[in-house]
């Protein structure tokens, strides 16, 4: 049996995904669980929801990893870097199932907000470094990429909720915008 760097490569991805997908669902469960003490918070729920997008998103690229025919070992941690970064987000944003008992998820956000939005600067920047190193150059997307780097850079440092819930909007709508975008073919 023939099995290409490709597919290897691949599979990793989407095991790391897999894993992040399965928090977040599993975290969203909770969240509708009426035998739960937890208070709900939107702008926790928010977040939460558009980080599963954004997974959804990345699992859509897969299939881009497929044509790549030269793997090295270097290229391979590159592209997983992604991966990682977004499940290293989603264990910060959902509260530790296994710690104390967790009842105010605002209260939570806020304690994790600052760390949460650095990573998922990180990880804008990691889709831009993949359309330049992989795709040959910066993209459209890439630009939205670099909105977004810069949403997160500023909602890491943004204390009130004001700013978070603004930036919320504001995530949501870019996401929404580059989903549209992408739906009519204007960008890849």
């Amino acid at each position: 049996m023939d099995v290409s760097d490709a597919l290897l490569v691949a599979i990793m991805f989407v095991m790391i995904l897999s894993i992040g997908i399965s928090n977040i669902l599993m975290g969203l469960a909770v969240l509708v669980d009426r035998r739960s003490d937890l208070k709900v918070d939107r702008l926790h729920t928010s977040w939460t929801v558009l980080l599963l997008l954004a997974y959804f998103n990345l699992f859509w690229h897969t299939i881009d990893l497929l044509s790549i025919e030269d793997w090295t070992f270097s290229s391979f941690l590159f592209v997983i870097g992604g991966p990682v970064l977004i499940l290293f987000a989603t264990n910060i944003l959902l509260p530790d199932a296994a710690g104390e008992k967790l009842v105010d998820l605002r209260k939570h956000y806020f304690d994790v907000a600052g760390q949460f939005f650095v990573i998922l600067a990180l990880l804008m920047a990691w889709m831009i470094a993949v359309d330049v190193v992989l795709g040959g150059g910066l993209t459209v997307a890439g630009a939205f990429n670099a909105v977004a780097a810069a949403l997160f850079l500023w909602l890491a440092f943004a204390k009130r909720k004001i700013f978070q819930v603004f930036g919320a909007v504001l995530g949501w709508t870019l996401f929404l915008v580059s989903a549209g975008l992408r739906g009519w073919g204007v960008i890849e």
